[in-house]
Order: structure tokens, then C-alpha cells, then sequence
């Protein structure tokens, strides 16, 4: 199975981080993730060390400052929530200041630095994956890491077709509003959701017709990908070492 479909997240690049192994950037992000979520952090030292990694692993996956801030945005739900939690405590008598006679906890403002940190370390890992790796080489990765044959196979299929159904939603719309659709108020939400209804049906009908259609040709639930060559990379290695490391440590103590 080939396709040339690349999400919108993923950047084309020269960078020694685009040419890995898909399967080693998969498992590189996902143990550093891990590292990180479950870390206490605590210690200033751990701080530096995980924020110092995910750095590194930035700088060499050479993905422009401006586009990697403007994809971090996703972020600001997580600083809405953090914000109010230096103003509740578990009980403990640890006011270290007053705002509007609300009092600020050291419990709280612990916890608000550890989800900031936590949150846009984990989504920096979550953009340098998407942005140095394409969606056929996320799958082909998974595939070489021993997912399920079926899971592939519906992650191949729901990228292969997302595309055709965002076009297909844009001609409906298109066609509303030649016949007069402005989109205004609550009232006007009702085609859209006839519409959204029309293309759900017409959707189930198309997955059907394209089941029936490989089963006569022969498909027996496996995609087949064709083996591609990437570079190894011990810098990767290392930092997901150190990256890990830095857990053990901090579960050992």
C-alpha cells in the first residue's frame, strides 16, 4: 500500500531527525513521555534534565521556532486550568502569599509548575513526531513495533479517506450556500446537521462498497508496507537513556 498523504503537522526537512527509523522516533517519544509524566518533579535537577532533553531533541529536529510556538498553543487550555491551582491546598498551612484576598499555596503553585511542564514537554514530543514523520511513516513504524494488524489497517484507511471526506463536506457546503445557506445564527446549524447526517450515510455506504471491493481482490485484513531505509541515530538513544534514567532515579529515591 503507497500513499503520499502527509498530515498538516508534518514539515519536510534535512534534518538527521527526519531520516530515522519511524519505529525508534515512536519509541524514543513514547519513553520520554513516560519519563516525564510520571516524574515527580520536585527537584530543580530533574526540571533542567527533561526540559534540557526535550531542548536538544528540538535543535535537532531543526523545526522552525516560529511554527513549533504556533503549534504550542494547543497548550493554553492546560495553563487555563494550572492557573487556578495555586489557589487551592490540601489542607496544609503553607499560604506563601495573598492575591485579592485570595491566598496563594505552595502546594498549589508545585502542582501548576508540574502540569505546565509536564503538559508542553509531553506536546513538544507530540509535535517533533508529527513534524519529522509523514503518516505512512507513523504507521509503518507502528507496524514494525508489532501493533495489531486490524489497528494499522483502520489507521491507513481513516488517513486514506479523511481527506476525501473534508473535501466532499466542502463541495456540500459550497452547494448550500448557491442555493442561499448564510451561516447565521442557531437556526441556520440545522442543514448543516441534515448535511452532516447525508455525508455519515454516504460514508458507511462508501466504506462498504470499498470492503466488498478488496475482499473480491483478495484482502485478508493485513496491509502490507513496503520496507523503506532509514538511518540509526545513538543521539536519540542516548537522550531517551538519559531520559529514563532520570525516572528510575526518581523512583529509586
Amino acid at each position: 500500500m503507497q500513499t503520499t498523504h502527509s498530515h498538516h503537522l508534518s514539515l519536510h526537512g534535512k534534518s538527521q531527525l527526519h531520516s530515522i527509523s519511524p519505529q525508534l522516533k515512536i519509541l524514543s517519544v513514547l519513553l520520554i513521555v513516560i519519563s516525564i509524566a510520571f516524574s515527580k518533579i520536585i527537584n530543580p535537577i530533574q526540571i533542567l534534565s527533561h526540559a534540557l532533553i526535550v531542548f536538544l531533541i528540538i535543535r535537532y529536529s531543526k523545526i522552525p521556532i516560529k511554527t513549533y510556538f504556533k503549534i504550542l498553543t494547543i497548550d493554553i487550555l492546560f495553563i487555563l486550568f494550572a492557573l487556578f491551582l495555586p489557589f487551592l491546598s490540601s489542607g496544609n498551612n503553607d499560604v506563601v502569599t495573598t492575591i485579592f484576598t485570595f491566598d496563594v499555596y505552595k502546594t498549589g503553585l508545585l502542582e501548576m509548575f508540574a502540569i505546565l511542564f509536564k503538559a508542553t514537554a509531553g506536546l513538544s514530543m507530540g509535535i517533533i513526531l508529527t513534524a519529522t514523520t509523514t503518516n505512512i511513516e507513523i504507521i509503518y513504524g507502528l507496524q514494525k513495533l508489532r501493533l495489531p494488524s486490524i489497528i494499522i489497517a483502520i489507521m491507513s484507511f481513516s488517513i486514506r479517506y479523511i481527506d476525501v471526506f473534508i473535501d466532499e463536506f466542502k463541495r456540500v457546503k459550497i452547494s448550500m450556500q448557491s442555493r442561499g445557506y448564510i451561516e447565521k445564527g442557531i437556526k441556520t446549524l440545522l442543514p448543516i446537521a441534515y448535511a452532516s447526517g447525508a455525508m455519515l450515510i454516504r460514508g458507511y455506504e462508501r466504506g462498504e462498497r470499498v470492503y466488498l471491493s478488496m475482499i473480491s481482490r483478495g484482502f485478508n485484513g493485513v496491509i502490507e508496507l513496503q520496507d523503506r531505509e532509514y538511518t540509526k541515530s545513538n543521539y536519540l538513544m542516548f537522550l531517551t537513556a538519559i531520559s529514563v534514567f532520570v525516572l528510575v532515579l526518581d523512583i529509586s529515591l
